[in-house]
């Protein structure tokens, strides 16, 4: 891709990541995209992305990238033994490093608005990290529950981390003080979320 290519493609990836996490992924306008990122040509956007889903899965793989990664050390170095906590670990720490940076946030934001999707994530768009993580908490819930009952609980444990996360940075977007420090925040909602899926019917 030629570098003026490049360069228009991100502006318009960095445009439309703070405006989907300000306004809301389906309301922001996708010509409020076009002119943040500075281009004067209104099909610059459906040219490089072909419209709002090809530029969100843009905005989203550019940090699943790295959180993939980070998910891989993770479930590599707990291995086969791991645990459900582990597993929950695996899920959460990677995506609350993003909480460190003004873009991380803005796709944690984002993330949160995507809620409605989470229960397919058995359904093959799912990164495979991501996936790995997911069936390894899916196998070590509580045996009596039904191969459904598992979805749905992994489906709601999805949703609790996103839209802790997502509520946290936009808190943090905003200049507001959290009253819970980091650290403790995320050791605190992994333990909800790992209480949570362990529940007994």
């Amino acid at each position: 891709m030629p570098r003026d290519a490049a360069d228009t493609r991100q502006r318009l990836v960095d445009s439309g990541r703070v405006l989907f996490s300000r306004q809301g992924v389906y309301s922001t306008p996708l010509k409020a995209v076009v002119e943040a990122a500075g281009q004067r040509n209104p099909s610059a956007l459906h040219y490089h992305f072909g419209g709002r889903t090809g530029l969100l899965n843009a905005i989203l793989d550019s940090h699943n990238a790295r959180i993939e990664t980070d998910r891989r050390a993770l479930l590599d170095s707990a291995g086969s033994a791991a645990t459900l906590h582990d597993l929950v670990a695996a899920v959460v720490l990677p995506q609350a490093d993003q909480l460190s940076e003004h873009d991380g946030r803005c796709f944690l934001s984002i993330v949160s608005q995507l809620s409605d999707l989470f229960d397919r994530w058995e359904g093959g768009h799912t990164p495979e990290q991501a996936l790995r993580a997911f069936l390894g908490i899916k196998d070590r819930l509580p045996a009596a529950l039904t191969d459904n009952v598992r979805h749905e609980r992994v489906t709601r444990f999805l949703e609790l981390v996103a839209q802790a996360l997502g509520s946290r940075a936009r808190q943090l977007n905003a200049g507001r003080t959290p009253a819970v420090d980091h650290e403790e925040w995320v050791a605190n909602l992994m333990a909800m979320a790992t209480g949570a899926l362990s529940a007994n019917e």
